[in-house]
């Protein structure tokens, strides 16, 4: 049987909602030489059931595999799965709740044919709002987004990065890409050649990213806006969960992706040699992580978050690891309270300002009065 040119992979869990929205996005395509692989990682609502329901509308082409334990959540285990299970030459990772455009695939196919290329990064994608998703009117209003365009690469034609890996991770620290899974189509001998797996942990689209940097030849960003990417409540990145519960949480996550980069690097031989490439990206994924968790860092005392520090790592027997993470805390927190500092500053500045206004306004109504 003739291997299809792209295998997409959809991570599922409790989806139920969407997954029919998402999966009507891959039939509609105006490129058909794929298969659909979905992973079900221990889903409790009806998602199985409606996916099942698709079966006969993808004509073979939809494979179904469900995990007999529960990952530790953000869909890396799925995706691994996944990615065991595939057989296209391109591997295009789309989230249960996202839809994609009707040439997504001609696109980036067309793309990574022409610049023969181990990854194809899309830098933009339509952000929509859960509440208008059903709204046509609204949803043709939209523009590309990509988080923040202030300092992002913003290419207007495909763009290969330079074969140079510190360049490449200078733009990545600089915050000059996104990293998500769905705005990228990768070449999947590259991925197994490279053994780029991910750990059971959270924010692996941002290691899995880092670690392509690292070794892809040819890496292309494109300007293609392909993913509507949808932003909804009780979803994996939107959880509101007790805040201690959290930072210990997301710490797990750093230890856990840390490691991961960490052996990555040293079992490469032209990775192993550059550790300040590694520490560079250590720092970038510290930065955007502890994001993550300053409201519990800015609301819990130096004594208390050491405490929680040394529950999670000396038990890991890592202390390093603790000091470094502890030491990142604290300078952030310390940029956060000048950053707060200056902007209560500016805000009084503006407060000034606007009353030294509204008193030239009513002198001068005074005077017009008088005239």
């Amino acid at each position: 049987m003739k291997s299809p040119t792209i295998s997409v992979i959809i991570p599922l869990y409790n989806a139920e909602k969407y997954i029919g929205e998402c999966l009507d996005s891959v039939l509609n395509q105006t490129f058909q030489d794929f298969e659909v692989i979905v992973v079900d990682d221990c889903s409790t609502d009806k998602s199985v059931s409606v996916v099942q329901s698709y079966s006969l509308k993808f004509d073979g082409r939809l494979k179904f595999s469900k995990l007999k334990k529960k990952s530790a959540g953000g869909g890396s285990l799925p995706r691994n799965k996944g990615l065991e299970l595939s057989r296209g030459k391109y591997i295009f990772f789309l989230d249960a709740d996202d839809a994609i455009t009707r040439t997504a695939f001609e696109e980036l196919y067309t793309l990574a044919e022409k610049f023969e290329a181990d990854v194809v990064h899309c830098e933009k994608f339509f952000f929509v709002p859960d509440n208008i998703w059903h709204d046509e009117f609204s949803r043709r209003q939209l523009k590309p987004d990509n988080y923040f365009t202030c300092g992002r690469l913003n290419v207007t034609e495909p763009t290969l990065l330079s074969d140079d890996i510190a360049e490449r991770i200078k733009i990545f620290a600089e915050g000059k890409l996104i990293w998500n899974f769905w705005a990228q189509l990768l070449r999947r001998d590259f991925i197994i050649e490279n053994e780029i797996t991910l750990p059971d942990a959270a924010a692996q689209d941002m290691l899995f990213t880092m670690c392509s940097l690292c070794c892809a030849k040819r890496y292309v960003v494109v300007p293609n806006v392909i993913n509507f990417y949808r932003e909804r409540e009780n979803s994996v990145t939107t959880e509101k969960i007790d805040l201690t519960a959290r930072l210990r949480k997301w710490l797990k996550v750093i230890r856990v992706d840390i490691e991961y980069l960490n052996e990555f690097f040293s079992k490469r031989e032209e990775l192993s040699d550059r550790a300040a490439l590694k520490y560079i990206l250590f720092d970038a994924f510290l930065k955007q992580m502890l994001q993550g968790v300053e409201p519990v860092y800015l609301n819990v005392s130096a004594a208390a978050l050491d405490k929680i520090l040394q529950k999670e790592f000396d038990e890991a027997g890592n202390a390093e690891f603790k000091a470094v993470i502890f030491s990142a805390m604290n300078i952030y927190l310390l940029q956060t309270k000048q950053l707060t500092q200056r902007v209560a500053e500016l805000e009084q500045i503006d407060r000034q300002n606007k009353a030294y206004i509204a008193e030239l306004e009513k002198l001068a109504t005074q005077l017009l009065i008088k005239e």
